[in-house]
């Protein structure tokens, strides 16, 4: 039950960002920033997001400067950087 939920806040946030994502007062990057916190990079869903991101030049620049990984399981060995 609580990882319905869970999914159901994400998908509502997701939602909300792809709403809020051109009106100039309210940033939908946030939502999503809030739905990645609230399910989890590797959750399939922030992954077909992130896949479908990275169609774009810029989102792909941003991505990879981030240090995301194309899959879940891209990370190198001994898990993602922490290089700051």
């Amino acid at each position: 039950m609580k990882q319905k939920l869970r999914t159901a806040l994400g998908v509502f946030l997701i939602v909300l960002a792809v709403i809020t994502g051109p009106i100039p007062i309210i940033q939908g990057w946030m939502f999503f920033v809030a739905a990645i916190g609230v399910l989890g990079i590797e959750h399939p869903i922030i992954q077909w997001c992130l896949d479908q991101m990275r169609r774009f030049p810029f989102a792909r620049k941003a991505l990879d400067k981030l240090g995301i990984p194309k899959k879940a399981g891209d990370y190198p060995p001994g898990g993602p950087s922490t290089d700051v």
